[in-house]
């Protein structure tokens, strides 16, 4: 019976270092591609809620891209450059936004390997914007922050991107649906480092 519980001891140990091995293998530093949905918010919360649960792919588009990944101890540098299709509903009419986004991510592994928070900036350049048909500022800024679960070379993260030029917030406008707010984007990706 003591053999057989030192063999199943022995053998976890095993496992676990082999799974350890594998969540290894996106934590450490190289290159990737990335691609996922994102959920569009003009920051009127209660009024996107309504419009979510009435019509829930009218605000969903997508995001593809590449990211790199610098090792810094037990932080991490994460440039990446996506390309992101947003879709907005403004009184019934759906219109599409067309952007390169440009984050560049600090984050920190949270527990061991497998769970990582991150935060940063990230540059906007606008390629076309249906909401504005005239000239404007094709350049913005904004900054990203989610938490990242890392299985191997697969990555999977939840991440909240907000537009900041022209930003002017009273927490009343947010409750009640009023003021102007710009883009602001819940987004769910996958990754996988080579």
């Amino acid at each position: 019976m003591k053999k057989i519980l030192q063999l199943t001891f022995a053998m976890a140990g095993l496992l676990f270092l082999s799974f350890t091995q594998q969540v290894y293998a996106q934590t450490s530093g190289g290159f990737g591609i990335r691609g996922g949905v994102n959920y569009n918010s003009s920051g009127q919360y209660f009024k996107d809620a309504g419009l979510a649960w009435g019509s829930p792919m009218d605000n969903v588009g997508f995001n593809l891209g590449m990211f790199g990944k610098v090792n810094l101890g037990p932080i991490f540098l994460r440039p990446e450059l996506n390309y992101t299709q947003v879709r907005s509903e403004v009184n019934s009419e759906v219109f599409k936004t067309q952007l390169l986004d440009a984050p560049l991510l600090l984050g920190v592994n949270v527990l061991g390997p497998i769970i990582s928070v991150f935060a940063g900036p990230a540059m906007h350049y606008y390629i076309q914007d249906e909401l504005r048909p005239f000239e404007f500022d094709k350049w913005n800024a904004g900054y990203q922050f989610g938490i990242g679960l890392n299985f191997g070379n697969l990555g999977i993260d939840l991440r909240y991107q907000r537009v900041l030029n022209g930003q002017t917030i009273v927490i009343d406008d947010v409750f009640t649906g009023n003021g102007d707010f710009a883009f602001q984007n819940l987004m769910l990706g996958l990754s996988i480092k080579f």
